[in-house]
């Protein structure tokens, strides 16, 4: 992931994976069928950290304490390793189905959240798509923006939701 992030698709080939890690080409193919598989494989790994175990960790809170929670973990990922995976998306197909799952589930658990606090499901889901799409967006247009600065949105949003109920 580090070599994705830092690299982009050009640290993926399987030369350039080799050479990070001081192994062999057939070292790489003992543990990976092809470089499909291999990427199946970051991806999935992506997938299980930047997603379902910021899931886990947020539903492990309260109630009341979850949308923070969510905030934090979310804003701490890696922000370069996720641009980085969007724009390696656009030219893997392996990669692109697995972002298209991410942020399938990544707005099904926010708008789960807003129907949890009251909101009807289809404005719950308004709501999750707008928040998601503001949260890839400022990666990509402020992607120097701490993790506090994102957090503060994130509550002024908030704030702006509270006056629809």
């Amino acid at each position: 992931m580090s070599q994705l992030a830092g690299e982009g698709l050009a640290g993926l080939t399987v030369e350039a994976l080799c050479v990070r890690a001081e192994r062999t080409r057939g070292s790489f193919y003992h543990h990976f069928k092809d470089h499909d598989a291999f990427v199946a494989a970051l991806m999935q790994a992506w997938k299980q950290r930047h997603t379902l175990d910021v899931a886990e960790a947020t539903m492990a809170e309260e109630p009341d304490a979850r949308t923070a929670k969510l905030s934090s973990m979310a804003n701490r990922l890696d922000h370069d390793l996720e641009r980085a995976v969007r724009q390696f998306a656009q030219s893997n197909r392996v990669a692109a189905g697995v972002v298209r799952e991410v942020d399938e589930l990544r707005t099904g658990f926010v708008a789960d959240l807003y129907e949890a606090r009251g909101h009807e499901p289809d404005l719950a889901r308004d709501i999750a798509r707008i928040e998601y799409a503001a949260y890839i967006g400022s990666q990509i247009v402020w992607p120097e923006m701490t993790a506090e600065e994102r957090m503060a949105l994130d509550r002024r949003f908030a704030s702006l939701v509270t006056l629809l109920d």
